[in-house]
């Protein structure tokens, strides 16, 4: 059987910061070996002859002397902390993959030396943006679905147990939107007739300038995002080109990608200016839209919607701000009515959610043939056919 291969990579995101770090899977006498010149303790000991976890001060190279912190993680398994340069990381990842190593991206590494399934939650983790989102993927990892998930591979197919591992499932799957959109933020597009707003609201949403804002319809003629957070939530808001029916091949364009990212929005809100006598287009673009979150935009000028405005519709002026902060928790409130308990364990991917519905099928099947062959797919990280 031929030896692993020891391996490279670096943690930390591409480009120039104060402290980059590179994870070395593989021999940690590697760097020990007088005549690689790689790694000198200040200590003056090995670092195989420090306990795990220790924090070890050094010097890299013997030439243009790198200061470096090390850290053995695992018996095969180090870190090097060292300048956030470019020039430093590249650096240590030559040596390294001089001294043996192949040098992988991070997620790779992390395939190899975990189980699929956390992987895959530590992947997600890296994809999350806000400390509340962090927080409930942190719970996965620590406990949640990959306690759950442990916890199953030693089942025994007693009908007490098949109960409750098919109770927890079904609890599970109730997270499912919520779990997706802890790495995946929310999107809400928003979306009326020209001119009534869209871009001013989208800016003063985000508290800056993402959108052109112009006094003729049709300005927008493209999907135009930006990402922010309400309430320690992702979001995406995407400002739409103003939906009429357009004579001009441009804005017909603008105009059908309004419509595909209405359809595939996880929340919709519907502009109406408030300042202007309702239309047909209005009413028509409010009735096909019955769950949209409503906004009365413009109220900072006289209403002459008068009884033709909706009654749930929000008064909000990107003028003066009124309304704003209100628009942000009625939002949240639409996307999040509820939270999951502390430490519950939540399907994160879609990949997840497909496995555990297979799983809870296999529950109800009289061999545990399916259940295991599901389960080792949700724990490596695979399929199930």
């Amino acid at each position: 059987m031929s030896e692993p291969v020891s391996s490279v990579a670096v943690l930390t995101p591409v480009g120039r910061g104060a402290v980059a770090t590179v994870r070395w899977c593989g021999p940690a006498d590697v760097l020990d070996e007088a005549a690689r010149g790689l790694f000198r303790a200040a200590s003056g000991q090995s670092l195989t002859a420090q306990p795990l976890h220790r924090i070890v001060y050094g010097q890299w190279g013997t030439v243009a002397v790198e200061d470096v912190v090390v850290c053995r993680t695992a018996e095969e398994e180090l870190e090097v902390h060292c300048h956030g340069g470019v020039a430093a990381v590249r650096r240590i990842v030559g040596d390294l993959v001089a001294a043996g190593g192949r040098e992988v991206s991070w997620q790779v590494q992390q395939s190899q030396r975990t189980s699929g399934l956390e992987a895959e939650l530590q992947m997600a983790l890296s994809r999350t943006s806000t400390r509340r989102t962090v927080e409930f993927l942190l719970e996965q990892l620590t406990g949640g679905l990959l306690a759950s998930a442990r916890g199953w591979r030693r089942l025994s197919w007693g009908n007490d147990e098949r109960r409750q591992a098919a109770e927890a499932i079904a609890e599970m799957l109730r997270w499912e939107c919520f779990g997706r959109h802890l790495a995946e933020p929310w999107r809400i597009v928003l979306t009326g007739r020209p001119n009534v707003g869209k871009s001013s609201l989208i800016n003063a949403l985000l508290g800056y300038q993402r959108a052109i804002v112009f006094d003729q319809p049709g300005t927008t003629r493209d999907v135009v995002t930006g990402e922010t957070a309400f309430e320690g939530w992702p979001v995406v808001l995407a400002d739409t080109a103003g939906l009429r029916e357009a004579d001009e091949q441009l804005e017909a364009v603008g105009v059908a990608r309004a419509r595909e990212a209405v359809a595939g929005a996880d929340l919709v809100l519907v502009l109406i200016d408030v300042s202007q006598p309702a239309t047909p287009a209005d009413l028509e673009l409010l009735a096909g839209h019955p769950d949209a979150v409503i906004v009365a935009h413009k109220s900072d000028l006289p209403d002459r919607w008068g009884e033709f405005r909706p009654a749930g519709a929000l008064p909000v002026s990107s003028v003066t701000g009124e309304g704003v902060q209100e628009l942000q928790r009625r939002l949240m409130v639409r996307l999040i009515p509820q939270t999951p308990r502390p430490g519950a364990a939540i399907p994160v991917t879609g990949r997840q959610v497909r496995l555990l519905t297979a799983m809870l099928t296999a529950l109800r099947q009289p061999t545990a043939d399916a259940w295991l062959a599901a389960l080792e797919a949700f724990w490596s990280g695979g399929e199930f056919a």
